[in-house]
């Protein structure tokens, strides 16, 4: 009875046990899920941050471009201020010398807006007034509309290039617009690096948001907003929240974004939301949602924002966690009722095993004895005395004595003189309080005085108050062993003696090689060096002179498509097709100009080169990169071309081998004055243990350019975690080296022609 009450007791406090253990589980369980969700959101936002930074900066260098071009300072709309190109057009028999310029003009828009992939590409004068727009055919054109009142307009007229997120006051359309001042043909540089001259004009570029949108705002999960700095929602991945207040505003507020004319007069509608702290917001229907912003950068006040419902994330946690747990206490239920009714049968089953155990120890007790006296190793055992209480038969046939010799004798009795002392004064004291000792050299002496040379090792059994008592030792018989090793070390010291003159030998022949080696990293060193002036002399020769006459063959290609067009239609068409050829071998000849030597490493420096390298990487490709970088002291152009070709092979091998999707570069000087470069992916990757195209030209090579700029390059993959490449620099040491003369190349050689003959007659 009492039995049975005891194991209902035990099966209730289990079942108290379980539940308690399963609530405690699912609270930390659910606040650990919504700290997650908050993590993954905010590093969402991070990478959703960088992404649209880079897209919002992407047109910034052609607008510049654009106002930079001859075709728009002699532009009749620029030149004849106040006449719109319609009346330019038709009073051509006034102004008949302004109609090419306005047909160059017309097909530079053109071609920035259809190359760029722009919504439009237009011209204002000083006045603010449209003169040359790309969508001049189209019912929403802005030829001889004004947008004087425009910010991007105001600062662009002042001389400050501007970014401005506006909606079209005539398009209705959401855009970015990218402005830039037009200045006349003699102008000069103000101290803050602003040009300083007459402006005649502002060109501007608009972007469509609905490519960004459709591009970066397509998840699915949670709501992803990006707001102005008074709450307007612009871009959404949810429809009905464009153009929405995400706060409450007071009508003098809205009337505010209205008077801005920055996004047209709209009724504004309030989307509902209101903080409830820091991390949560309640809509109108007093539902949850987890709140998460982050600045825009390079736009103020402007915001990223994802929302998700709080129920969504609870019911991600719950669904599956109850439909384990539920099966679970169903389990543990029959688990209880089973081991209830087992338990009970166990004890009585109990006492029958045993007695049964009892009866298998005293066979395997016998079992034993007879192992231990017919195994054939020596072993003995001795009580707290050192007095031999037991041996094997396998012992005594080995040192020549009868059982009854030995039984109750000191086991050093056996031992030579120094083996007992050794033992008396060391193991003996050390072996019974620790209770083991291990490959104890000693020396036995047999019945008919024989030395036998073995190693002990042994272990005590403790008694119930834990102390050694007897032991169980093996002796192991080493004597041929050790006569060996004894001839061994005499034959080791023979060959040490031939070894030392033939490692004199290598050591001469090793410091010459070095010498070799060292001469031939300077020779490789200036082969590089000449290679990248050959590259930097022809990518001047392909971009400077190639460039040229593509141009000027664009140009008498646009004049014949526009001059045959009246004539005859199909001659035009061929002439279009002839101007689109031209295109793509002036982007070709400027893209292999750019893969021999870019201008920007020796124009704007390192930082700049890697900066457009990895947004051209970028634009031909589906691969995201993230490039950061500290303040960089100046280096020297050996340095820069080495770190610049090292990051172009890197990234070239991420996006052909390792089919990455996230390249990330990062670029500092550390406190030791050591310039660290390391360029990271998440591909593939690769094992470096066997594989032969760990050794290629591509990875020998960027290691080869960091040892000839004065650093090391060191390379981490593994499969399916990507690769990383890390170049360490010391600014410090650098100048030490110098390139070899024509003297010092023929003297390497000579001087591995004779080394190479010396090896060939020793062999």
């Amino acid at each position: 009875m009492r039995l049975r009450i005891i194991i209902l007791v035990l099966a209730i406090l289990a079942l108290l046990s379980a539940s308690a253990g399963g609530g405690l589980y699912y609270y930390s369980l659910r606040q650990a899920a919504f700290q997650q969700e908050e993590n993954n959101a905010y590093r969402r936002l991070e990478l959703l941050n960088r992404q649209l930074t880079a897209l919002l900066a992407e047109h910034i260098k052609p607008v510049k471009a654009l106002s930079g071009l001859k075709e728009l300072k002699s532009s009749p709309g620029l030149i004849h201020p106040g006449i719109s190109q319609n009346a330019i057009a038709k009073n051509s028999t006034q102004i008949a010398s302004n109609i090419n310029e306005l047909i160059s003009l017309n097909s530079i828009l053109d071609n920035f807006a259809n190359s760029l992939d722009l919504e439009a590409c237009y011209l204002m004068d000083s006045a603010g007034t449209t003169v040359a727009s790309s969508n001049r055919d189209k019912p929403d054109s802005f030829v001889g509309k004004n947008f004087a009142f425009r910010p991007y307009f105001m600062e662009a007229a002042a001389g400050k290039p501007s970014t401005y997120i506006a909606v079209g006051t005539t398009s209705r359309k959401r855009g970015i617009y990218y402005s830039h001042p037009v200045y006349s043909y003699s102008y000069d540089y103000d101290k803050e690096g602003y040009k300083n001259g007459k402006i005649i004009g502002v060109a501007v570029m608009k972007a469509s948001v609905e490519q960004i949108e459709s591009k970066l705002f397509s998840e699915p999960e949670g709501i992803l907003l990006v707001t102005d700095p008074n709450g307007v929602i612009f871009i959404a991945n949810r429809q009905e929240f464009k153009f929405m207040l995400l706060w409450k505003l007071d009508r003098q507020q809205i009337q505010k974004i209205n008077d801005s004319r920055q996004f047209g007069h709209i009724s504004w509608v309030w989307t509902g939301f209101s903080p409830l702290n820091d991390r949560y917001l309640l809509d109108k229907n007093r539902e949850k949602y987890l709140y998460s912003q982050i600045s825009l950068d390079g736009y103020r006040g402007w915001k990223i924002v994802h929302l998700k419902r709080f129920r969504e994330i609870s019911r991600q946690l719950a669904d599956p966690f109850i439909k384990v747990i539920g099966q679970v206490v169903l389990i543990i239920l029959m688990f209880i009722g089973i081991s209830v009714f087992i338990l009970y049968r166990k004890a009585i089953q109990e006492i029958l095993r045993r007695k049964k155990a009892e009866k298998e120890l005293k066979i395997n007790e016998e079992r034993y004895r007879n192992i231990y006296h017919k195994t054939p190793v020596m072993l003995h055992s001795i009580d707290t005395q050192g007095n031999i209480i037991g041996v094997s038969d396998f012992w005594l046939e080995k040192m020549g004595y009868a059982r009854e010799e030995v039984i109750g004798k000191k086991l050093t009795d056996f031992y030579s003189n120094d083996s007992k002392r050794y033992a008396e004064d060391v193991i003996f004291p050390y072996f019974f309080e620790t209770g083991f000792c291990k490959d104890v050299p000693y020396t036995y002496i047999k019945k008919d005085g024989g030395k036998i040379e073995i190693l002990l090792s042994c272990y005590g059994v403790r008694n119930e108050y834990g102390s050694v008592v007897r032991s169980l030792a093996v002796s192991v018989d080493v004597t041929e062993k050790n006569q060996v090793q004894h001839d061994l070390e005499l034959a080791r010291e023979l060959l040490a003696r031939h070894s030392l003159d033939l490692e004199q030998q290598v050591e001469e022949r090793t410091e010459e090689l070095k010498k070799v080696q060292n001469q031939l990293r300077k020779l490789s060193g200036n082969i590089m060096a000449a290679h990248e002036n050959e590259r930097r002399a022809v990518a001047r020769e392909l971009h400077d002179h190639l460039g040229q006459i593509l141009t000027a063959l664009k140009m008498d290609g646009v004049w014949l498509e526009k001059y045959l067009e009246p004539i005859d239609h199909n001659a035009a068409k061929r002439a279009g097709r002839i101007c689109s050829l031209i295109d793509d071998t002036i982007s070709d000849v400027r893209a292999m100009a750019f893969r021999l030597r870019p201008g920007l490493l020796d124009d704007l420096g390192l930082v700049d080169a890697l900066e457009f390298l990895t947004r051209d990487f970028e634009k031909r490709s589906e691969v995201w990169f993230l490039f950061r970088h500290t303040d960089i002291p100046d280096i020297d152009d050996t340095v820069a071309t080495a770190l610049y070709r090292i990051v172009q092979e890197a990234i070239t091998n991420a996006m052909k081998h390792a089919k990455a999707t996230e390249i990330s570069i990062d670029l500092s000087v550390d406190d030791n004055s050591y310039l660290v470069l390391t360029v990271e992916d998440n591909g593939c990757g690769f094992s470096s243990v066997g594989n032969k195209e760990y050794h290629g030209l591509g990875l020998t090579g960027m290691k080869e350019r960091a040892t000839l700029a004065g650093g090391t390059l060191e390379i981490f993959s593994a499969i399916n975690q990507g690769t990383r490449i890390t170049c360490h620099l010391d600014l410090n040491a650098r100048g030490n080296d110098s390139a070899i003369s024509d003297h010092e190349n023929q003297y390497l050689f000579l001087k591995s022609k004779e080394i190479a003959m010396r090896e060939r007659n020793n062999d």
